[in-house]
């Protein structure tokens, strides 16, 4: 009697992780602590996302980016790149159209955190860097490195957890989300500035970020176009950083 071959099953490595679909973050949401989910905001919630925001920045890019959430403009690249879409196209699209500003609220992404009862408790924004891509601009050669560094790069605009929800892991998890989401799309790095009197740093650095002395800068040019670019924060800031 013939030995039976046995098909071996084929099992995804325990270092993989899941990709996240566009349809899966508008509408389910990714588990976060204590049955929260992770999710992008809705139009609707602009008002809610604004205000919780506000409490760890004053500055949301001049309140433009909170307008586009409540237009249905904010992070629709980012949705339709998760779709399948070519990031690139969409954004050169909207630059040769003289559409860059909302373009740049098109790349940016907001995510919120809802409690069991559908309460939001928490909230995170990133955004393209202005400072990277005006820096970008300038370097030597014919490429559009500005448009190239809104692709690659993004910055911790603001994160935000509700006072009565602290201590659960909440921003933790808007942390996790907001890099699996951009380590997806191909983003180079991500990274986000806080006033050093609010001593953040060992925060950022267990959720995986490096954090500079409020005088150190890290080159970001070389990575994107083979010339050095230096970034840093404002002399009362302290930048935070993490690379794919």
């Amino acid at each position: 009697m013939a030995n039976k071959k046995t098909k071996k099953k084929r099992t995804r490595p325990s270092s993989a992780v899941p990709r996240v679909s566009a349809r899966k973050l508008k509408e389910e949401g990714l588990s976060g602590p204590s049955g929260t989910r992770i999710r992008f905001a809705a139009p609707g919630e602009a008002g809610t996302v604004g205000d919780l925001l506000r409490a760890a920045v004053d500055d949301l890019e001049g309140g433009q980016v909170v307008q586009a959430l409540a237009e249905g403009q904010c992070g629709t690249f980012l949705l339709d790149a998760l779709g399948g879409a070519n990031l690139t196209s969409l954004l050169v699209r909207a630059a040769t159209g003289g559409e860059l500003l909302g373009g740049a609220a098109a790349m940016s992404l907001p995510l919120v955190a809802q409690d069991r009862d559908g309460q939001l408790v928490g909230a995170l924004l990133t955004v393209p860097s202005g400072t990277i891509a005006e820096m970008a601009s300038r370097l030597p050669g014919d490429a559009p490195y500005d448009l190239v560094s809104m692709l690659k790069y993004t910055k911790i605009k603001a994160l935000a957890v509700r006072e009565d929800a602290r201590g659960a892991g909440i921003g933790a998890a808007l942390l996790k989300r907001c890099v699996q989401i951009h380590w997806q799309l191909e983003y180079h790095m991500i990274f986000g500035e806080f006033e050093t009197q609010r001593a953040l740093g060992p925060y950022y650095t267990r959720q995986g970020f490096t954090v500079l002395e409020p005088a150190e800068t890290i080159d970001v040019g070389t990575v994107l176009a083979g010339f050095p670019m230096q970034l840093g924060a404002q002399p009362d800031e302290a930048l935070f950083y993490r690379w794919r």
